[in-house]
């Protein structure tokens, strides 16, 4: 007989079976059921429409009318306590006091409250015991922490989004899009890099004579824009939002009148080792411009380059308040030149 130990699978005690299953498996059909009876014997309802309201099929209705009324398998122990759910939740949807999202929001409470150490902790425990289910959180506090983050990145977008349909609806912000496109870029809180900036990939160019953005706005579409607004956010967390401008006096001259404090940077400044390193430019004219001013500005403007076009930055708390100010601008910008040319 070999005297070497036999090695052990480390696959053995892998588990990956997920509380939303538990849920699924044993609380859903619960809740389905005790509705389904309370529904048709409380309320009258007919089982078609006591089944359109579950999202479930009449002979499914019918199922559930014929179970035990008494039986709440694994959740025994919070069937009454589910029942008065049920009772209160179907008296207030029917009589108008519940929306259906309202409604909704009691069923997610309730899975909530049993998955935050309740019984269906109990039950996902028992099927991955390395949960540890005394002390574990992943239910509770870390996929409340990852939805906080997912909605927070979400908002991010659609604030984006909004500010990206404002520009395509002002056609006097097309004269202002500079030869290389315009974009606008809106950071996380604390962000680090531009990829948790949201950007229009591609850019904002001129079509037909009014602003298109080239694709939807996404996380990591930007990197000129983002940057500009990542090394203000250094100075000021607050300014997580900018928008890029063809560059005009005139429109310096605006944002002046309109009360915005203005900065610039010179690229003829520019030291050689930051000149030769792709990417660089921006920061480093971002933070002269500050270091000129003192403070963080509102509006900072690149004089250029050989090669290099001049360029406006505006900077804002949210893409929609930036998008705004650029439209004002641009409508201001649009009445003076017609004015002029008037004369």
């Amino acid at each position: 007989m070999s005297g070497r130990s036999v090695s052990r699978d480390p696959s053995a005690d892998i588990r990956l079976r997920m509380p939303c299953e538990v849920v699924r498996e044993h609380l859903l059909p619960l809740l389905r059921r005790l509705l389904a009876q309370e529904l048709v014997r409380g309320h009258g309802l007919s089982q078609v429409r006591a089944a359109r309201i579950l999202g479930v099929t009449q002979p499914a209705v019918s199922n559930y009318l014929r179970s035990d009324p008494k039986a709440g398998g694994v959740l025994g122990e919070v069937l009454g306590e589910v029942r008065v759910m049920v009772k209160e939740l179907s008296e207030d949807l029917l009589e108008g006091r519940l929306t259906q999202v309202e409604a909704l929001k009691r069923i997610c409470a309730l899975c909530i409250q049993m998955r935050n150490r309740g019984p269906l902790c109990s039950i996902h425990g028992e099927d991955v015991p390395s949960l540890h289910p005394d002390r574990c959180s992943l239910c509770l506090t870390d996929l409340t922490a990852i939805r906080r983050r997912a909605l927070e990145e979400y908002e991010i977008v659609e604030n984006v989004r909004s500010a990206v349909r404002l520009i395509e609806g002002t056609r006097e912000l097309a004269a202002l899009i500079p030869e290389i496109g315009m974009n606008i870029a809106y950071a996380k809180p604390g962000a680090a890099g531009v990829e948790e900036v949201v950007g229009v990939p591609g850019r904002i160019r001129p079509i037909g004579g009014w602003p298109r953005a080239s694709r939807p706005p996404e996380f990591g579409g930007s990197s000129h824009t983002a940057r500009a607004v990542l090394t203000l956010m250094g100075f000021e967390p607050s300014l997580r939002s900018a928008i890029s401008l063809r560059f005009d006096w005139e429109v310096v001259e605006i944002c002046k009148e309109l009360g915005l404090v203005v900065s610039y940077f010179d690229r003829a400044e520019e030291p050689p080792e930051v000149k030769r390193v792709d990417g660089r430019t921006i920061p480093w004219g971002v933070r002269r411009a500050v270091e000129r001013l003192g403070r963080a500005p509102d509006v900072i403007y690149d004089l250029g380059d050989v090669g290099k076009e001049p360029m406006i930055f505006l900077f804002g708390h949210t893409a929609l308040e930036v998008a705004q100010l650029a439209a004002r601008i641009a409508e201001e910008y649009s009445r003076r030149r017609g004015t002029t040319k008037k004369r």
